[in-house]
This record gives C-alpha cells, sequence and structure tokens, in this order.
C-alpha cells in the first residue's frame, strides 16, 4: 500500500459508513454514520485508522486533514502517540532486563546516579521497582503532563523529577506505600526514563530507537522531538479543544518515556503484533515469551507491565490510550485472534470518535468483544424539560469546574465545559438528560419550589458520578422533585 494513498483512493472499508455511538437511543433507527460525519460533529480535523486481522495489518487509512492548510491525513502521517509512549517505552524497559542491564524487582536506587528519590516516613521503607514503576504502584505522583511550546526552554529530567524551573509541572515524589495501590503516574515513567538512560548509558530515544522501534519495524515513530521542516513534513497539526490549532504545531514532551513518542497507526499496528509474536513465542519477536507474558499479567487492579488489561472473564485484551494536548490515540489488540486497531486523531475531542471507529471495526471484522453499545428510552425534548435543566452548574466538591446546559434555536440541548466542544443532549425521561455520544446522564435530584428549575443534579458518567448544583442567587432554594 503507498504511504502516500489517501482515504478516497482506497476501495471503501465497511467500518468507514457504519459507526456506532456510546448509547443508541429507543426507536431512533440504525443511528450509523460515516467518519467524515462524525469528523464534523467533534470538530476533528484528521483521523488515521490501522486494523489488524489475522497478525497483519490489512486496512490503512487516512481522513480529512492533517494540517490547517488542507494537506491530507495518509497512511504515513505522523501523530503524538502520548500515553501510548509508555507501551513502548515499557518494551525499551523490558529489554534492558531482558539482557540483565535492568531488573524488573530491585530498588532502583541502586542504579541512579545522579538522582536520588526522596523517602519519606512512612512510605519509604519498601522498595520503588521497576516493575512497580511499570505497573503504575509505586506510589509515585503526577499522573501527566501538559507538554512545552515550541521556542520555550526545556527541562532536564532532573529539573522535571523535582519541580524545578523551567519544569511545568510537580516534583514526582512518592506519597503512598510502594506496591501498595494503583495510581496513574507519568511521573513514574519520567524516573523509568532516568533510569533506563543512566543504566544503559544511552540516550533514551537512541536507545528506543535501536532496541525497539527498528526491531519492532516501525519505520515511522520517532522519540526525538520534531523541529520544523523536512523533519516534521508529515507530522499532523494538533488542534485544540476550542478548534484553533496549536501554535507551532504541537507542544514538546521531554517526558519522552510518558509523553514523548511520534508515530503512525500503521507503525502501532505493527508494535501490537509484535508483542503478540512474542507471547506466542515465535522465533525473532521482540521480547522472550516469558518477558512477553509475564508483561501481560495482572500487576496490580487491570494493569500489566505499561499496559491496560481486559476485566477478568472478559475476551483478552491489552490497550492504551493517548491524551497529549491537542491529539488523541486508542491502540488495542486481542491476542487470542491477533485482532485490534491503532486510532488517531490531531485534535483534543478525538477520543469519543476513536470508540465510535473501534464499535464499526469490531462489527466489520467481528472481535472477540463486540463493544456492545448500550440503549436508553427517549422522549421529546419538550419546553418544559428544556427549561428545567438550562443553565449553568458548578462541582459541589470541585467549585471551580463549571458546566452549562443550552438550548439553540432549533431547540437542541448540548452540555459543555469552558473552553471544551459541545455534547448533543438528548431526554430520557421528563428528569434525565444524556448524551448519546458519551454515555454521560445528567439526573435531577432537587429543584427549586417555585419554577421547578433543576438546582441540584448528578452527574453520571463512566467510571463516576458527581454532584452538581445551579449556579443561581443565593435565595433560590431547593425542594424535592414536582
Amino acid at each position: 500500500m503507498s504511504a502516500t494513498a489517501s482515504a478516497s483512493e482506497l476501495p471503501t472499508a465497511a467500518y468507514a459508513s457504519n459507526l456506532r455511538r456510546k448509547v443508541l437511543l429507543d426507536g431512533m433507527g440504525d443511528q450509523r454514520f460515516t467518519i467524515e460525519d462524525r469528523m464534523k460533529h467533534y470538530g476533528v480535523p484528521g483521523v488515521g485508522v490501522a486494523v489488524v486481522e489475522g497478525c497483519k495489518v490489512v486496512d490503512v487509512r487516512g481522513f480529512g486533514q492533517a494540517t490547517p492548510d488542507g494537506k491530507p491525513v495518509h497512511p504515513g502521517t505522523r501523530f503524538q502517540a502520548g500515553s501510548v509512549s509508555k507501551v513502548v517505552a515499557s518494551v525499551g524497559a523490558l529489554k534492558l532486563v531482558e539482557d540483565g542491564t535492568l531488573s524488573l524487582d530491585e530498588d532502583v536506587s541502586q542504579r541512579l546516579r545522579t538522582w536520588a528519590l526522596p523517602r519519606p516516613e512512612p512510605f519509604g521503607r519498601d522498595s520503588v521497582t521497576l516493575r512497580r514503576l511499570l505497573s503504575h504502584s509505586a506510589g509515585l505522583t503526577v499522573a501527566g503532563f501538559k507538554g512545552y511550546p515550541i521556542g520555550t526552554p526545556l527541562p532536564s529530567l532532573v529539573q522535571i523529577l523535582d519541580g524545578a524551573p523551567p519544569a511545568n509541572t510537580d516534583p514526582v515524589r512518592l506519597t503512598a506505600v510502594p506496591g501498595a495501590a494503583w495510581s496513574y503516574s507519568g511521573g513514574g515513567f519520567v524516573l523509568t526514563q532516568l533510569l533506563m538512560e543512566q543504566a544503559s548509558h544511552t540516550s533514551f530515544q537512541d536507545l528506543m530507537r535501536d532496541r525497539v522501534l527498528r526491531p519492532a519495524g516501525m519505520h515511522r515513530s520517532t522519540y526525538q522531538a520534531l523541529s520544523a521542516g523536512a523533519q516534521a513534513e508529515d507530522a499532523a497539526t494538533g488542534t485544540l479543544a476550542d478548534g484553533t490549532p496549536i501554535p507551532g504545531g504541537w507542544r514538546l514532551y521531554p517526558e519522552q518515556a510518558a509523553a514523548g513518542l511520534w508515530s503512525t497507526p500503521a507503525d502501532l499496528a505493527r508494535f501490537g503484533i509484535e508483542l503478540v509474536r512474542s507471547m506466542r513465542g515465535e522465533p525473532g519477536a521482540l521480547l522472550a515469551r516469558d518477558t512477553a507474558n509475564e508483561m501481560m499479567r495482572r500487576q496490580v487492579g487491570a494493569w500489566g507491565l505499561g499496559v491496560e488489561l481486559s476485566p477478568e472473564g472478559a475476551p483478552r485484551k491489552f490497550s492504551h490510550t493517548g491524551a497529549p494536548v491537542g491529539y488523541r490515540t486508542l491502540w488495542l489488540m486481542f491476542p487470542d485472534t491477533c485482532q485490534g486497531a491503532t486510532i488517531m486523531t490531531n485534535a483534543d475531542e478525538g477520543m469519543t470518535l476513536a470508540y465510535e471507529i473501534a464499535r464499526a471495526v469490531a462489527d466489520q471484522y467481528g472481535w472477540p468483544d463486540p463493544m456492545p453499545s448500550e440503549h436508553a428510552s427517549s422522549v421529546p425534548v419538550t419546553d418544559e424539560i428544556a427549561t428545567r435543566f438550562v443553565g449553568t452548574y458548578q462541582l459541589r466538591d470541585f467549585p471551580t469546574e463549571r458546566f452549562e446546559v443550552e438550548r439553540h434555536p432549533d431547540g437542541a440541548l448540548t452540555w459543555s465545559r469552558q473552553g471544551r466542544g459541545r455534547r448533543a443532549l438528548a431526554a430520557s425521561s421528563q428528569d434525565e438528560l444524556l448524551s448519546p455520544d458519551s454515555g454521560m446522564r445528567l439526573v435531577a435530584r432537587e429543584y427549586a419550589p417555585a419554577t421547578h428549575a433543576v438546582t441540584t443534579l448528578e452527574l453520571r458518567f463512566p467510571g463516576g458520578i458527581n454532584i452538581a448544583q445551579r449556579v443561581e442567587p443565593a435565595n433560590v432554594q431547593s425542594g424535592p422533585g414536582p
């Protein structure tokens, strides 16, 4: 397949016109969409997709625009992979374990030469090990990173770990007993990056190029920061949540192991195949069989070494998502059938779209997990329902977090956070709104006695519930439902 082919030059893929939302509304017909429809719906300029079937990359194509000047996304377009960088970095660390340079279970302080992790009581008695770093169970802080605008000073790894200027994130510190619980920590992967460099006496980007990227056939992937010119010719421009391109095209991530990988959907698909081949013990695979299966073994919670694993009892799957500023990536593989997909977008609002594409691919290729949509009843959005919910709300436990429910001239209701795209809302009852795109629900709990306007509601979303209160003058009082 030509590296310059676009979706319009390839045979039509069935999945491209059969996207499914998170929630299907009863009585509303088939509810299938084209990728182009949903890109417009979410404000996503460009998408790249690679599909794996039977341990082969069988379909690679691009949709939409990679850059504001209209350059199309093609199979060779590179995107920032964000936290999918952690999976690839984990394999690099495991390669060092295989050759005896590192150990999974010794305290990392034995290999660090230029920096020492502060060990406050009572957390400092247990070892911070590579196994715990890769499985997010080392007790370290700093979940994610903001990136740095092109042209601004970049911090060293030690400055990032200490939160010292010009670093723009907090110090990476030990705040829980190592090994006791899972807590996502990009900071742990910064420490892993420093550990790998100091143990191997090699820069992280060169180590990863020679030990992982090239052996895996990921020839369009790099941990090197892209600059202007020929080096960045095929790089997609990131898009902020308000729809504007990132100034300069993208942000830089010196936290390379945590967030610094540039890649393509096809390269990450090939990487997933290499991990399956490793799990099967095939000759010439990227990792030894025992190493790969240890990577895919549950360490803490749902996590292996650098990868998220499917729930107990579900079809086996390993996956990760990426969310650097201006980009979103969904990467997943089913090892037993060697099926999967990588979907990369150049927009902050691209993750919901990526899951819709994945559902369509699951339908076309018969994945072990069919990724079923939820079903919900719906009622017409009447003036009464709209008047009841329209307004501005703040989260009770996070008062600075506000959102709005708005009604538009065509009668449609939307939900939005400040600076982010709007989400269409449907009514599932007189007292509940839902987002068919994300599955989020707004459930009325208290009302103003005089107007029956909602004053308190539950904001329900996959993974949690928050209480939100209407922002109103102090004399508005709540009461039971009408």
